[in-house]
């Protein structure tokens, strides 16, 4: 099934349980499987099938089934199939607050609040072939079993497997320490993009043209597009049409709307462009999509 997920501040799980899983499948031929967004949660990506690219700010990691990542809030990150053979991936997505203690005790203060307040990182990288990150990565397969068979307080399993990931991380050594060392064009460039992708969110559905877009960061036209390209790796109607697809992909999985009014509501006013669009990210028509997943499988 595909779910994709843009929209930051959009509540993972419930608040009295702030951990959601999804799963994430993707067709062979589908470039991008997922584009460039933040959230204030932590996340964990384990792939499952396939081989993949992802970035996390700047760096880029190339990675096979069997691999995880580990996103920090706050950081801008972005998925590609590279083979283009097919992908399916989890997205373990929680607030890290939630594993704090309920008052302050020695774990909070040497190990936890280092991790919570972005001064100690988790490594990025998981390889399962690398016998040091194979016990953390068995720690994830584990924590998407259990949540997988929701068995009697599975909710405290979860719980405790991940504190348990973090616990594993000091030991083996696989912590660092955060260099912050970004520069300042940097910082202003990332917080160029997040102004514009919340503002391409928040107004998916109207009309939005390039010097409307490059306004919102007081850019020129043509320096917004290479700055935008640079950011994204899409061209901005690239990626408008991107969220475009993907609301109208969750609409028409629901099984409530169908393929005219999947379009009408994302923003698309004839059924031929939005079907072109469609089939460039889905690699299949909307009526097909529908028909394959609108079911809930």
């Amino acid at each position: 099934m595909y779910e994709h997920r843009y929209r930051e501040n959009k509540l993972h799980g419930q608040p009295e349980f702030p951990l959601h899983i999804y799963r994430v499948e993707h067709q062979a031929r589908v470039h991008s499987i997922l584009p460039v967004h933040w959230h204030n949660e932590m996340e964990m990506i384990y792939l499952a099938e396939g081989r993949a690219t992802f970035y996390i700010e700047s760096r880029e990691f190339a990675i096979q089934a069997g691999d995880a990542l580990i996103v920090h809030p706050g950081e801008l990150h972005s998925g590609m199939d590279t083979a283009m053979g097919g992908t399916c991936y989890y997205s373990i997505v929680f607030k890290g607050s939630w594993l704090s203690s309920p008052q302050p005790d020695r774990v909070q203060e040497l190990f936890l609040d280092p991790v919570l307040q972005g001064k100690v990182r988790l490594p990025a990288l998981l390889s399962a072939a690398d016998a040091a990150h194979s016990p953390l990565v068995q720690l994830i397969r584990e924590l998407l079993s259990r949540y997988e068979r929701k068995s009697g307080a599975y909710e405290m399993s979860l719980k405790a497997l991940l504190l348990l990931f973090i616990a594993d991380s000091y030991q083996y050594g696989l912590t660092a320490m955060n260099p912050a060392a970004e520069t300042r064009h940097g910082r202003e460039y990332n917080r160029q993009i997040r102004e514009v992708l919340s503002y391409m969110e928040t107004h998916s559905r109207d009309r939005l043209e390039l010097d409307q877009l490059a306004s919102v960061v007081s850019l020129s036209r043509s320096h917004f597009c290479k700055f935008f390209k640079a950011q994204t790796g899409m061209r901005p109607m690239e990626y408008l049409n991107y969220i475009r697809i993907s609301q109208a992909a969750s609409l028409l999985r629901s099984g409530s709307y169908n393929v005219l009014e999947a379009a009408l509501e994302s923003g698309y006013q004839h059924v031929s462009y939005f079907t072109k669009w469609f089939k460039h990210y889905m690699n299949m028509t909307p009526s097909e999509y529908k028909a394959r997943y609108s079911s809930g499988v």
